[in-house]
């Protein structure tokens, strides 16, 4: 039983698919792209900077593809022979390519068909376009809540208003400037009465006139 897992164990090896190195020790490197970091913007010529270790080396290889292609399309940029640890790779010249977002990817062929990859993701070429800025998502810092104290209520009762109290002894009334005294009365029935004879007097003389006049 054991011997048939390790045959099996060793097929999956030799034909398994690629897959993709990410760590590395420190007296090993491994197969790495140390420069340029993820999303960075790329101008001009940039070298690309990195480590080929890997245990049945035979040749290493750099591509550059379209980011988010879905057909996995790789163009070569350069190829070599030789180990490399920690050092420059090569070097791309992104002014050969229109302005965009691409993948880099190191692969390292082994022994028995076997390879492994790096792939250095979301890398800007602007060449011919400005380099946008990218802001980083703000940390939330949680602000501790206090809360305040209410003042205690307390109750405050309003007096009604005193009434003034009504005397009991009447305030006079105020003197009529218009007064008529008993001297004004005997005074308005003498000259009333002297109007009245005057008036008789008048028609009795009128009458004995009138009687002249007509004898």
């Amino acid at each position: 039983m054991r011997h048939i897992l390790y045959v099996v164990l060793t097929l999956w090896m030799m034909f398994a698919p690629d897959f993709r190195v990410l760590a590395q020790t420190e007296n090993s490197p491994g197969v790495e792209i140390s420069a340029p970091a993820p999303g960075t913007p790329l101008q001009g010529l940039v070298t690309i900077e990195g480590s080929t270790v890997a245990e049945g080396f035979q040749s290493w290889e750099i591509n550059f593809g379209y980011a988010n292609d879905a057909t996995g399309t790789w163009f070569l940029i350069a190829e070599g022979e030789a180990q490399i640890t920690r050092g420059e790779l090569t070097q791309w010249d992104t002014t050969m390519i229109t302005d965009g977002d691409y993948n880099l990817r190191l692969t390292v062929y082994l022994q028995g068909g076997q390879r492994e990859h790096y792939i250095v993701d979301d890398l800007r070429v602007r060449n011919y376009s400005p380099i946008e800025t990218i802001t980083p998502t703000p940390t939330l810092t949680p602000t501790p809540y206090t809360e305040t104290p209410r003042p205690s209520l307390t109750p405050t009762t309003t007096q009604p208003p005193s009434e003034t109290p009504i005397p009991d002894t009447p305030t006079p009334l105020p003197t009529n400037p218009v007064t008529i005294t008993q001297s004004n009365i005997n005074n308005s029935l003498l000259r009333g009465a002297a109007a009245t004879a005057a008036a008789f007097l008048l028609v009795g003389l009128y009458l004995s006139v009138k009687r002249m006049i007509r004898k």
